[in-house]
């Protein structure tokens, strides 16, 4: 198991993480999409997934559950209860931060015209370690 778990748990969950059930239940009743700062202010496990076979577990459901193949928005959103939209704009946002690190521009200078990022993604670059 992680250790990042709030709930310091040795093994993945094999009933409901009643901190992931809180949490959720508490994005739900928001009435509203929350912030990165509301959302953070929540009671529960903030690594908490809207899959009930992995028991609301983003640790079981990557051990368990993640395909092969990288998951298209509409399930990303559905994982973490929020809409397309923001998944669009957070990824476009974290790509804009990626860019302006000081380790990606050296790279880039480093290596020129060539590009940096591939096109084409390969199993390798979703490829998730434990």
């Amino acid at each position: 198991m992680d250790c990042r778990c709030p709930r310091e748990l040795e093994e993945t969950p094999d009933t409901w993480c009643h901190l992931a059930v809180l949490r959720l239940k508490a994005i739900r009743t928001a009435g509203k999409e929350l912030s990165e700062e509301e959302e953070a202010s929540l009671p529960g496990c903030p690594w908490a997934i809207n899959h009930q076979l992995a028991n609301y577990c983003f640790f079981k459901y990557a051990e368990e559950y993640a395909p092969d193949k990288p998951l298209a928005d509409v399930e990303i959103a559905a994982l973490n209860c929020i809409s397309v939209e923001t998944v669009k704009k957070t990824e476009k946002s974290a790509l804009a931060k990626i860019k302006n690190t000081e380790e990606f521009t050296s790279l880039k200078k480093a290596i020129g015209d060539e590009s940096i990022i591939s096109d084409k993604a390969s199993e390798e670059d979703y490829k998730i370690y434990r």
